[in-house]
């Protein structure tokens, strides 16, 4: 049996570390997370992961402040030490403590380090930062990478591709700076069970503050976050986490009766379970992922949202491109193509997308999605209909990839929806990374709850 190692790391030790492996290993911040779950305390837990949703979302802004700070940069063995400089000043900013506090917990973790060198070097430099602070984040926020705290790579497509003028403001601007606002947290409520008002109603006998989402018809925005165990019924199946941009997926692929529908890229399978609670009279659901461990989330999601209609859904480990690995010939009524992209839509969301995702992916990400299109498209019935979905806000992934596709299949066609929400492309909708928020017009405040990541979504037609 493997030994449980020893719970000595600090919060700040910890995230440094986690920051650190994100930023040269490229792993997700859940993943290292997990990896840390032995070297830390639970009662820290909590405290880390907001302190490296903290650094994550404005690493570009704490990076310029430690580049400024350095007389020359540290090695590269020594990545470590610069991320723990940073997560100094993050706490100096936004961890809620004295600074004497701050500046001695963060230098405690040299002391217990094998660098013990760094000390002199962290100590001063987070009281030169207390000295200097306000021409430092001057600075920062005159440089356009810091002040958006976003990749340059990955500002200059956005700044290209979101030129309009909107609200007395530039589209990439409004979109950065949603990317780097909290997102709320969004439940559908299980049709199956009760009705959006109903549990808006035990929302409110429980005192959890909550408003119903403009965007979509069964979506609920709480004023605050909670855990899930808090919330009435959760575990009966009454209301399931999910963005209200996703839960357009659904709605757009309008289910029917007795029709088989194909969930390509399925797990963890939070849009397979709605279209069954939208139609619970469907045929069947084939819902496939390459992943069978992220599909064991698809199996626990059915047991607990619709455990009577688990005979509906059919769930296959495959690489859905690859038909031949799956496919009985038998053709699909309706086909979601939620594809793998590069999620650029769900930053806010997942503020680690900044340091794992490279300009460089994005090619081979276009590659898959264009394999994932023409490879399903025979198994779509004629007269079926696909609706391709991407989480992502970068054109190349969804118009421009819907218009190559139309180029070379004469039989697929691009049917317009009648919505008033997004932004209509030359082929589908793109939606953007919203905010709510607040007007007030004849003395009366006016709240737009349309609060949401980015989707893209284009409904394909076979002729």
């Amino acid at each position: 049996m493997q030994q449980q190692k020893t719970k000595t790391l600090s919060a700040i030790a910890a995230t440094a570390s986690i920051i650190n492996a994100i930023v040269t290993e490229k792993k997700s911040l859940p993943d290292c997370l997990a990896e840390h779950l032995y070297t830390i305390n639970s009662d820290d837990t909590a405290k880390i992961q907001a302190y490296c949703y903290n650094i994550l979302r404005r690493y570009e802004f704490y990076q310029f402040i430690v580049n400024a700070l350095l007389d020359k940069k540290l090695k590269k063995k020594d990545q470590d030490i610069y991320h723990l400089i940073m997560s100094g000043i993050m706490l100096l900013n936004e961890g809620n403590l004295p600074s004497h506090a701050a500046i001695n917990e963060t230098v405690n973790v040299t002391k217990k380090s094998k660098k013990s060198w760094s000390k002199n070097l962290v100590n001063a430099l987070l009281r030169r930062y207390q000295r200097e602070q306000e021409p430092l984040h001057s600075a920062a926020n005159n440089n356009p990478t810091s002040l958006y705290c976003c990749p340059d790579w990955l500002l200059k497509k956005i700044q290209s591709s979101y030129t309009k003028t909107e609200n007395d403001k530039p589209m990439w601007q409004s979109i950065l700076e949603a990317n780097l606002s909290h997102p709320p947290m969004t439940l559908r409520v299980n049709q199956l069970q009760q009705s959006r008002d109903s549990y808006l109603s035990l929302l409110k006998d429980s005192n959890i503050s909550a408003l119903p989402c403009d965007l979509t018809q069964h979506g609920i925005l709480l004023k605050q976050a909670i855990p899930v165990e808090k919330l009435p019924l959760f575990d009966k199946g009454a209301a399931s986490v999910q963005d209200s941009a996703a839960q357009l997926c659904a709605e757009l692929l309008i289910p029917q009766e007795g029709e088989h529908t194909l969930d390509a890229c399925a797990a963890p399978g939070g849009k397979t379970l709605h279209i069954l609670e939208s139609c619970p009279n469907i045929g069947r659901i084939t819902a496939i992922d390459v992943s069978a461990k992220r599909l064991e989330r698809v199996q626990q999601n059915i047991q607990r949202l619709t455990p009577n209609l688990e005979s509906k859904i059919q769930l296959i480990t495959a690489d859905a491109g690859d038909i031949k690995e799956w496919w009985d010939q038998k053709q699909f009524d309706r086909i979601l193509l939620d594809a793998p992209c590069s999620a650029i839509g769900v930053i806010r969301r997942h503020p680690d997308i900044k340091r794992v995702r490279q300009a460089a992916e994005i090619d081979a990400l276009i590659q898959t999605q264009q394999k994932l299109l023409d490879n399903l498209w025979p198994t779509l019935k004629s007269g079926g209909i696909m609706l391709y979905a991407t989480c992502s806000i970068l054109p190349e992934e969804n118009s421009q990839q819907i218009k190559r596709f139309l180029s070379t299949h004469n039989d697929a066609k691009s049917i317009d929806f009648d919505v008033s929400w997004g932004i209509k492309t030359e082929y589908g909708r793109q939606l953007l990374p919203s905010l709510t928020t607040e007007k007030t017009i004849d003395n009366q405040k006016l709240i737009k709850k349309r609060n949401s990541d980015g989707f893209y979504y284009c409904l394909l037609k076979k002729n």
